[in-house]
């Protein structure tokens, strides 16, 4: 069991890290889960996601939500496309624009990994109390504010530019 006093010194950081993962360990194991994307890249699982909660998405859009080059996105989705998870179809309206969709294997599988991560949610909720989920959900929101707070400070620096070595050709 995970005591908050054990981890409250700074240099028992890793003590924490490798306890948390020691806990975590059996999320990982194949016979836990149904399929959980357990098989999928981290970009292969936010495109699944980002495209059975919109429906239809663009590669430009994938390219933004993911902040990645159009490029890796259009590997993301050949992969995702190779397991009939997606589709990709022209516009009839732009030719030069693809959108993306979920075939009906893709929409039963997300469905079905929803419905496993909805089951050990409710699970998990059931033995908190009104007030400790009430607390839960305001520490997770702190959590999210700090990581939010260090991208965008990230994201906020300028970039380094690039430095070209110029070689004299003679």
């Amino acid at each position: 069991m995970l005591h908050y006093d054990e981890y409250e010194n700074p240099s028992s950081m890793e003590k924490l890290i490798f306890d948390f993962l020691e806990q975590c360990k059996f999320l990982f194991f194949p016979e836990q889960w149904n399929q959980l994307f357990l098989d999928f890249s981290k970009n292969d699982v936010f495109v699944l996601l980002l495209v059975y909660r919109r429906k239809q998405v663009n590669m430009t859009e994938i390219a933004e939500y993911l902040n990645v080059p159009l490029n890796t996105v259009t590997g993301v989705v050949s992969r995702l496309e190779k397991k009939d998870l997606v589709l990709r179809e022209r516009s009839k309206e732009d030719k030069r624009v693809v959108t993306i969709c979920l075939t009906e294997l893709g929409q039963r599988f997300l469905a079905d990994e929803i419905s496993q991560i909805s089951k050990y949610y409710l699970r998990a909720m059931e033995i908190l109390s009104s007030e400790e989920k009430v607390v839960l959900f305001q520490a997770i929101e702190k959590i999210f504010k700090v990581l939010h707070e260090d991208i965008k400070e990230a994201s906020e620096k300028p970039e380094q530019s690039k430095q070209v070595k110029r070689i004299l050709i003679e």
